[in-house]
């Protein structure tokens, strides 16, 4: 299957789904979606992104996001492989949970936010799982029905195309979903080439901005860095950064920190399977897995090492 072309640039406005691998379930039970919103809340302040509107599905999910910078991908690696090595370690399976790599359409943000939201907010009525969208817990709607606010989700922009007054934009954003119950619109049946919605003047603007790349960067920064080059740089990084010599993070023996976050990060800039991140490093696939699962688990509650992660991403990335 060839690659989705990913659109990447500051500022950028994305409709993002993930389905579960042949359509089947991703969220199994209430904590899972618990944990997976404590995922975004992560990656929210790790990779700095607003988050306009979600729902979580049964077997998939929407986002809509706006990047600050150019890093959907690293984004929505991170929150894709984060949740999967949760499901997996909690059910004691392997392999892939989600169908492939997640679907980001680049949008025009003036002229579809407030649709999309509505959009996103009314999935649970349109699958038959509730009558009233308020009665899902499992979106950002309840962020938008009252006034405390919620950190994850950033509410004002959608909030200012209805009134500067926010209890009025509230009741007017309230009845724009209603409005929305018995109607059949979708927005995304307006998307062109599968990765792209909006007007003529933005589909030029992005036209534009991709003359203007070589064509090796129609794929964004990240999926450009990919391969064995990638986990060179990785260790090249981390060596000079925990001043230790490249061999001592590439020889096998006792998993040191050093070396374990080497691996961790090999596998989410690069993309490989574990079998290749493993004969990289000098072990096998499941070993990879251990250490995607110890990383993970210390992420959670060490603010230090999400620091410390994040500073070594934007430094692989940037340095040439």
């Amino acid at each position: 299957m060839a690659r989705q072309l990913r659109i990447e640039f500051e500022g950028a406005f994305y409709h993002v789904t993930s389905r579960g691998n042949l359509r089947e379930k991703v969220f199994f039970e209430d904590k899972e979606r618990e944990k997976f919103i404590e995922i975004l809340r992560r990656t929210k302040e790790r990779y700095g992104y607003f988050l306009h509107a979600y729902v979580l599905m049964d077997n998939h999910y929407h986002l809509l996001i706006e990047t600050l910078k150019a890093n959907i991908s690293q984004i929505m690696q991170n929150i894709n492989t984060s949740y999967t090595v949760y499901v997996n370690k909690k059910h004691k399976r392997s392999g892939h949970l989600f169908q492939g790599r997640f679907k980001g359409i680049i949008v025009d943000k003036d002229e579809y936010l407030i649709g999309l939201s509505r959009y996103i907010h009314l999935n649970p009525i349109r699958a038959a799982m509730v009558q009233r969208p308020e009665d899902y817990q499992w979106s950002s709607y309840k962020a938008y029905r009252n006034n405390s606010g919620d950190a994850l989700v950033h509410t004002a922009d959608t909030l200012s195309y209805f009134s500067k007054n926010k209890e009025k934009a509230l009741k007017a954003y309230q009845a724009f979903i209603e409005e929305g119950i018995e109607g059949k619109e979708n927005p995304l049946k307006k998307v062109e080439g599968g990765i792209l919605l909006g007007g003529k003047e933005f589909k030029e603007k992005i036209r534009r901005l991709l003359d203007k790349r070589e064509v090796d960067e129609e794929i964004p920064q990240i999926k450009r860095l990919r391969g064995e080059a990638q986990m060179d740089k990785v260790i090249k990084t981390c060596s000079s950064f925990y001043g230790k010599q490249q061999d001592d993070l590439l020889k096998r023996g006792k998993e040191k920190p050093e070396r374990q976050i080497g691996i961790y990060l090999s596998k989410i800039l690069s993309g490989k399977k574990n079998v290749e991140i493993g004969k990289f490093f000098g072990i096998k696939g499941p070993a990879v897995s251990g250490v995607m699962r110890t990383i993970e688990g210390r992420l959670e509650n060490d603010k230090k090492l999400r620091q410390e992660i994040a500073h070594l991403i934007e430094k692989t990335i940037n340095d040439k």
